[in-house]
């Protein structure tokens, strides 16, 4: 894979509209009834989290393929990942299923691996951040993948 096959790779990894899904020991609350803001009280835990990708193809979305599913995006045998409003402490090493490089499938294995381990820890209005789901790229910064979610 070349470097600009890598860049590419990347960048349509970080255009798939992605949402994680956040299960907790009790329900979120609306913020306001016209708001979409939701915030978990604090007592609230983590009890799952999955993370779905999807195409958003000119105004439609669309599963992925299973081209693209299986299309190398990181070229390395391991990976230190973390969410970007983690605690500090909270960062992964992961290794690549084959033992070379992190698909498609693999890198959002990761990040929802990632999540399980570091959302129960995130904090926002006084509980689990259950607001901050959408998905906005993940980038290296410094030897550390970083993810970025959005609302």
């Amino acid at each position: 894979m070349t470097t600009g096959e890598a860049t590419d790779a990347l960048a349509f990894f970080n255009r798939l509209s992605g949402r994680l899904h956040i299960e907790l020991t009790e329900p979120a609350i609306r913020l306001n009834p016209r708001l979409l803001n939701l915030a978990a009280p604090a007592a609230a835990r983590v009890t799952r989290v999955s993370f779905e990708l999807e195409v958003h193809d000119e105004g439609d979305f669309r599963p992925l393929t299973d081209e693209e599913w299986t299309r190398v995006v990181i070229e390395q045998p391991r990976i230190r990942i973390c969410s970007l409003d983690a605690p500090p402490e909270v960062k992964l090493d992961l290794d690549a299923p084959d033992g070379r490089a992190f698909t498609v499938r693999d890198l959002r294995d990761a990040i929802e691996e990632t999540e399980r381990q570091s959302r129960d820890r995130s904090r926002w209005l006084g509980g689990v951040d259950v607001h901050h789901v959408y998905f906005e790229g993940i980038f290296l910064e410094k030897g550390l993948w970083q993810i970025a979610w959005g609302s």
